[in-house]
């Protein structure tokens, strides 16, 4: 799993959150966070970043 915060790998042992987002075209999905404050980063993680 990524951090969707810091698009660092979650590792066993880490804190994290997890939080379901819900779609109405689709599945939805499950983001994961570390619990612990982590640094964003600066690359695009979803398309519209990419658009930018």
């Amino acid at each position: 799993m990524i951090c969707a915060r810091c698009n660092l790998p979650l590792r066993e042992g880490d804190d994290y959150d997890e939080q379901y987002i819900p779609s109405a075209s689709g599945p939805g999905l499950t983001i994961y966070r570390h619990r612990q404050p982590c640094k964003r980063t600066d690359a695009p993680t979803t398309q519209a970043d990419l658009r930018r």
